[in-house]
């Protein structure tokens, strides 16, 4: 769903504690001992710029993979990245075959069925409530009403999933 304009904007507390995988009081901590400055707000959150953040998430203040540092694999020598890039290749081949990495594609076009269906759904319940059960005009517009706020709540959600990711955290 997000590419990388989603996210040049900052990324949230949240959004980085899910991609690191770690809880988000750790990479608070981590953030504010290491110093990163915010990048700025978002719905009343800092969001911090991805290269200052993954830095500090990371522990890469210098040090080399003894020292528990990343290694960046442009550095490495041309064996030595070749081999890197291949190995990469051959875990997301796994990941793929497992069924624990699905394409984003195929996750799209999923939601996209999903939220599609449950639009018809809301589109059709007024009208099916009136019909079957002899709601009365008045019922039916509150009913049709309550379905758009739905609607609405649902499209709000989304945007601001793709946009940052911090609607999962307040739900």
């Amino acid at each position: 769903m997000g590419d990388l304009r989603t996210f040049s904007a900052g990324w949230s507390v949240s959004r980085l504690a899910q991609e690191f995988g770690m809880a988000r009081a750790t990479v608070s901590k981590r953030l504010r001992e290491s110093g990163v400055p915010p990048l700025g707000e978002r719905n009343g959150s800092p969001v911090y710029q991805l290269a200052d953040a993954a830095s500090a998430l990371v522990g890469t203040g210098g040090g080399g993979a003894n020292d528990g540092g990343v290694i960046d694999p442009r550095d490495l020598p041309p064996k030595e990245r070749k081999d890197f890039f291949q190995s990469e290749n051959e875990r997301l081949k796994v990941e793929m075959t497992m069924g624990t990495l699905v394409p984003a594609v195929e996750v799209e076009a999923d939601m996209a069925d999903l939220v599609k269906q449950i639009v018809q759904f809301l589109d059709t319940l007024p009208d099916d409530l009136e019909r079957k059960l002899a709601l009365k005009p008045e019922q039916v517009v509150k009913v049709q009403e309550r379905c758009d706020r739905i609607r609405q709540l649902m499209y709000e959600r989304v945007v601001t999933d793709e946009s940052d990711g911090d609607a999962r955290d307040s739900a």
